[in-house]
C-alpha cells in the first residue's frame, strides 16, 4: 500500500514538472516585451509636440493695431453723438385726461320699460278671444246650414206665412246666448277664451317664459287649475301643440307646480268653487 502511494506521488510530481516546462516554453514563444515600444511611442509624441510648438512660434505675430484703432474710433463716434432731446408728453397726457373725463360723463340712455306695452298687448289678445270664439261659432253654423230643395211656391202658403206675426217668429226661434267659454277639441279643460276671471300669471311656473305663456293662451290654457287637472293624455296633447317645447311639461313638473299655485289666494278659482 505504501509503495502504491509512493508511485502515485512520483507520477504527480512528474506531471507537475512537465506542465511547468510546457508553460515556460509557451510563454517564451509568445511573450513580447512592450517596454521598448512604449518608450519609442513616448519619444515620438514628445518630438511631435516640440515640432508643433516650434512651427507655432515661427508663425508671424498678428497685428491687432488696426482693429484697436477701429474700436477706438467707434467709441469716439458714440461719445460725440448728441444726447436725445427729452420729449414733452404733457400735451398728450392732458388730451388723454380730457378724453377720459368725456367718456366718464357719457350716460347711456335708460332702457324703456316695456312691461306696460306687454300688459296692453296681453289685454288686447284676451279681448280678441271672444271675437275669435264667436267667429268660430258663426263659421260652424254657416257650414251646418242645409238648403231645402226648390219646390213650387203655393200662393196660399205664402200668404199664410206673411200673416204670421213677428212675435210668433220670436217664440218659435228664441235667441240663445253663446256659451261663456266653449271647450276646445282635443283637451279636457282647454278653453276658447278666459271667461272665468282674470288669467293667472303662468310665468310663475318654472320653465314658462312670457312667449310660452302667449302660446299657452292660444292653445286654450289660462289658469293654474287647468294645468293641475291634466291627465297624461292631456299632457301629450298640449305638448303636441307646443312646437319646440317637447317634454317641457313633464321635465319641469307643470302639473305639480300648478297644483301648488292654484291653492294660493291670488289664483283664479275653478268655476264650481265660485
Amino acid at each position: 500500500m505504501g509503495f502504491l502511494l509512493i508511485k502515485i506521488l512520483f507520477l504527480l510530481a512528474l506531471a507537475a514538472g512537465a506542465g511547468g516546462l510546457l508553460a515556460y516554453w509557451w510563454f517564451r514563444r509568445h511573450y513580447e516585451d512592450v517596454t521598448l515600444e512604449y518608450a519609442r511611442s513616448r519619444e515620438e509624441a514628445q518630438a511631435w509636440r516640440r515640432g508643433f510648438e516650434e512651427r507655432l512660434a515661427a508663425r508671424p505675430e498678428v497685428d491687432l493695431q488696426p482693429l484697436n484703432q477701429q474700436v477706438a474710433a467707434l467709441r469716439a463716434a458714440i461719445e460725440d453723438l448728441p444726447a436725445p432731446e427729452r420729449v414733452d408728453l404733457g400735451p398728450l397726457e392732458a388730451r388723454l385726461e380730457a378724453l377720459s373725463e368725456s367718456v366718464a360723463e357719457i350716460r347711456m340712455p335708460a332702457m324703456p320699460d316695456l312691461a306696460p306695452a306687454a300688459e296692453r298687448l296681453t289685454a288686447i289678445e284676451h279681448a280678441l278671444f271672444p271675437l275669435q270664439s264667436r267667429l268660430d261659432e258663426l263659421t260652424g253654423a254657416v257650414r251646418a246650414l242645409k238648403l231645402a230643395p226648390p219646390c213650387a211656391a203655393d200662393p196660399e202658403s205664402l200668404a199664410a206665412s206673411a200673416a204670421v206675426p213677428e212675435a210668433a217668429v220670436e217664440e218659435t226661434h228664441p235667441q240663445v246666448d253663446p256659451a261663456p267659454a266653449a271647450a276646445r277639441d282635443g283637451g279636457g279643460n282647454l278653453l276658447s277664451h278666459p271667461a272665468h276671471g282674470t288669467p293667472d300669471d303662468l310665468t310663475q311656473i318654472k320653465g314658462v317664459a312670457k312667449v310660452l305663456e302667449h302660446t299657452l293662451h292660444q292653445v286654450g290654457v289660462f289658469y293654474f287649475w287647468q294645468i293641475a287637472e291634466w291627465s297624461p293624455e292631456d299632457v301629450r296633447h298640449v305638448e303636441s301643440r307646443l312646437e319646440g317645447f317637447h317634454r317641457r311639461i313633464e321635465d319641469d313638473d307643470w302639473v305639480g307646480q300648478a297644483s301648488e299655485l292654484a291653492a294660493q289666494p291670488t289664483a283664479t278659482r275653478r268655476p264650481e268653487e265660485h
